[in-house]
């Protein structure tokens, strides 16, 4: 072991030296965040860049493959309980931490006690927590970890108990948040965890050289990791460039293996033989004040029938965007032969003609016309979005909306208090299953206005607790509907597309839509 982690740290020096000090034609993939880290810290962060390098020098019990499947990664296997409550993890032999200490099961215990520990601050507690046995009570401060279902049962066996039986269980714990973590070296770091690459363990495909919010992250290959014949590149370059003008450049002059491009350079690369588009699990909706008394139903299915989702995404967004046929994403799980939304149908499309009758209907329930304000957050997207929804409203239902544009966390807390007429929204799914946006509307979410409706929650519970996956998908294809088709208390307008230019030579470079965004672990760099 000595031996390897010595070739590792040889490879470090010949590779880096200092951070993005790679050699012309080298074996190292070049990419980039377009914004600046706000931590590398497992247990705080959420963002997707975060998740980028984590998938890169870490791993989970399982890891996606490039069917978005989760498959054996740090455990060889695992076993459920005929109830669904009980998972049972058996680690790999010879696992190590990039400083040569043994990974164990007990690693994992203190990683997702860790998570679920500070609803406040952790950025997934709120999340995991529901999903096992007591890991509510213990977030709350009401009892110890100890009774919470982890459990290492030996340096090789890890046992989860649910709090409920969970259909995508494996496919969500493939989240980067719950990626093991060394309890001695974490707490011997403190406040300094993951500031830099002295301070953070690696166990995954690459061990980081480098780590700084702002400029970005160095990654060479780790021998010791177990799967390491897998891994061709010798390193990954990842820096932080947040100007979408410059991030082209630094591609048109070789610097950077892959770059997304913004809506005004789309047009120029659509086509070249290296432009390519994908679509991920993030959903852009209208959410409606119901409580608002202007806001009748017949108002919100009008407004929401008014909006042309097609032009909307393929001449205004022009990033690769789809349109939603709800508030679930296209692509979404649904069972082994169909996703949720091609099993669902779609509650969210454009027909002016049923959106012109809701209207009239509408405004002879009111008995007057209403003047209606939109609410949005800053941003091209929110803004593009925006004047493109507002001129469909003008010429189907020929009204004239206001657009009301605040920071993003302005609008957020407007929204909560229920005092606006409707606004743009967005949530990127958590894990791949239809519940990660359903819940966001039961009366105990309090997600930017509060929707009580004792149906809906019941509803919600009941897709929770069935154990039937075919059961399951339909109560939760009945749920979506009545949020939507029903109730209208949202509208689905598009899931979130990129636009791209990546080098010929690349291969094997995987984009999940949901979780780890970016996997490098099989890039194949054919110069």
């Amino acid at each position: 072991m000595k031996k390897t982690l010595c070739a590792v740290l040889l490879a470090v020096v010949l590779l880096t030296g200092c951070l993005g000090a790679y050699a012309e034609g080298d074996n190292v993939f070049h990419v980039y965040a377009d914004r600046v880290f706000r931590t590398f810290n497992q247990v705080i962060g959420s963002d997707s860049h975060l998740f980028e390098v984590l998938g890169a020098i870490s791993e989970g019990l399982l890891r996606l493959d490039e069917n978005h499947n989760p498959q054996p990664a740090l455990a060889e296997s695992f076993t459920i309980s005929e109830d669904g409550l009980v998972y049972t993890f058996i680690l790999r032999d010879g696992l190590v931490w990039s400083n040569g200490a043994p990974l164990t099961a007990k690693d994992f215990e203190f990683s997702w006690i860790e998570a679920i520990s500070d609803s406040e601050n952790n950025g997934y507690a709120d999340v995991i927590a529901p999903f096992l046995k007591n890991g509510v009570a213990f977030m709350n401060g009401e009892i110890e970890a100890s009774e919470v279902g982890v459990k290492a049962l030996d340096e090789k066996t890890f046992e989860v108990t649910l709090a409920n039986p969970c259909a995508f269980f494996d496919r969500f714990i493939t989240l980067p948040v719950l990626f093991p973590l060394n309890e001695e070296f974490y707490k011997a770091q403190g406040d300094l965890f993951a500031t830099s690459a002295d301070t953070i363990l690696c166990c995954g495909p690459f061990i980081a050289t480098s780590l700084d919010l702002s400029v970005g992250a160095t990654m060479v290959k780790n021998e010791a990791y177990w799967d390491a014949d897998s891994v061709k590149l010798d390193g990954i370059d990842f820096k932080v460039i947040t100007d979408s003008s410059a991030a082209l450049n630094a591609y048109e002059a070789g610097e950077l293996d892959r770059v997304n491009l913004s809506s005004i350079d789309v047009l120029n690369f659509m086509g070249d033989p290296e432009f390519g588009t994908y679509s991920d699990f993030r959903n852009y909706y209208i959410q409606y004040d119901v409580s608002n008394p202007k806001m009748n139903l017949n108002i919100r299915k009008a407004l929401n029938y008014a909006v042309d989702r097609e032009t909307l995404c393929d001449a205004i967004l022009m990033t690769g965007a789809v349109p939603a046929g709800g508030v679930v994403s296209q692509g979404i799980h649904g069972n082994d032969t169909q996703t949720f939304r091609e099993a669902a149908g779609d509650f969210s499309y454009y027909d002016p003609d049923l959106a012109k009758q809701y209207w009239d209907a509408g405004v002879a329930e009111l008995g007057y016309t209403p003047e209606l304000t939109m609410l949005t957050a800053e941003g091209t997207d929110f803004n593009d979005m925006a004047v493109f929804i507002q001129d469909c409203y003008r010429k189907v239902l020929g009204i004239e909306v206001t657009i009301d544009s605040m920071t993003q966390k302005a609008r957020n807390e407007k929204m909560k208090t229920e005092n606006y007429d409707f606004a743009l929204s967005a949530w990127g799914a958590d894990y791949d299953d239809a519940m990660t946006w359903l819940e966001l509307w039961t009366s105990e979410s309090g997600y930017r206005g509060y929707h009580i409706d004792p149906e809906y929650n019941a509803m919600v519970e009941a897709a929770r607790a069935e154990v039937d996956p075919e059961a399951r998908l339909q109560i939760m294809i009945n749920t979506e509907k009545k949020l939507i088709e029903e109730d209208c208390v949202v509208t689905g307008l598009y899931d979130r597309g990129f636009s791209f230019l990546q080098r010929s030579y690349v291969e094997g470079y995987i984009t999940h839509p949901v979780g780890q965004p970016s996997e490098f672990k099989y890039v194949v760099l054919n110069k």
